[in-house]
């Protein structure tokens, strides 16, 4: 499914916890929350009538999600990725032993520093302390943990900009002594933006779970895994759908505490020895 779909559901679970417990925004993301095995099933009337609102503020409420009607939403929703591959990764003879098992192989890669993952996550980390400004482009799947190690890095004084689903009309102006990473767990997000990429003149790194994926516009691509889990951007059985789950979840996190650990080391070098 595309990001902007996923985005859509993801905004509705933000709209569901952040909103007022009696406001229309709560009522209705949690209306739609719970039927999206359904969605293309409802109709204006029925939620209008459910929710005890008029169809204008149904309407309204899209107008929110940046979809142009209520039809509009239906025709674009889909289930998002994530729901049916965490599903999928039930679907297991010994639903522990073979999760503990996968979650042991993650480890021996980075401990065995495999594809001299260490080795390149430390390089990231010194490009970054030595870059000017920091971009993460984003899915919005992968958005939420990038977030989360963002507001880690403001200790170091380290700001990052985030942008969601790149395009390059937007006003961004990246400069050559800047670093741009994309965190493309599929590398669908980076083969679609990597024209855009082209007239960017500064270090690309890409982060991936894609072992079949290059392109040369990448001054490096960090895999976080060797085990070949698509076909280029595809899924290419169930049974890689289950290790990508597992690979989501516990080598993007191991990245994002080795990457932190070599910044601050950096940061904590160099404040050292300003106070000698």
């Amino acid at each position: 499914m595309s990001v902007e779909r996923y985005g859509t559901f993801l905004l509705l679970l933000r709209l569901y916890n952040e909103s007022p417990l009696h406001s229309t925004e709560k009522i209705l993301s949690k209306y739609f929350l719970q039927r999206f095995n359904n969605i293309k099933n409802i109709n204006i009337y029925d939620v209008s009538e459910e929710c005890h609102v008029s169809r204008a503020t149904v309407r309204r409420f899209f107008l929110k999600l940046d979809h142009e009607s209520f039809l509009d939403f239906k025709n674009e929703f889909t289930v998002p990725y994530d729901i049916s591959m965490f599903e999928k990764e039930l679907d297991r003879e010994n639903y522990v032993d073979e999760h503990i098992h996968q979650i042991s192989e993650i480890q021996s890669f980075f401990k065995n520093n495999k594809s001299h993952i260490l080795d390149r996550i430390k390089n990231l980390a010194n490009m970054m302390y030595h870059s000017n400004n920091i971009y993460w482009l984003t899915s919005t799947s992968t958005t939420r943990m990038v977030e989360d190690m963002q507001m880690q890095f403001l200790q170091f004084n380290s700001f990052w900009d985030i942008v969601i689903n790149f395009e390059k009309s937007k006003e961004i102006d990246i400069k050559h002594n800047d670093i741009v990473i994309v965190a493309s767990s599929s590398a669908v997000l980076a083969n679609t933006i990597v024209a855009e990429l082209e007239t960017i003149n500064c270090p690309i790194y890409l982060v991936t779970l894609n072992t079949q994926y290059n392109h040369p516009v990448f001054t490096d691509i960090i895999r976080l895994t060797d085990d070949i889990l698509y076909n280029y951007t595809d899924q290419i059985s169930n049974e890689t759908i289950k290790k990508e789950v597992v690979n989501r979840k516990y080598a993007t996190n191991l990245f994002f505490d080795f990457l932190y650990y070599e910044y601050a080391t950096l940061y904590r070098g160099e404040k050292d020895s300003k106070e000698e």
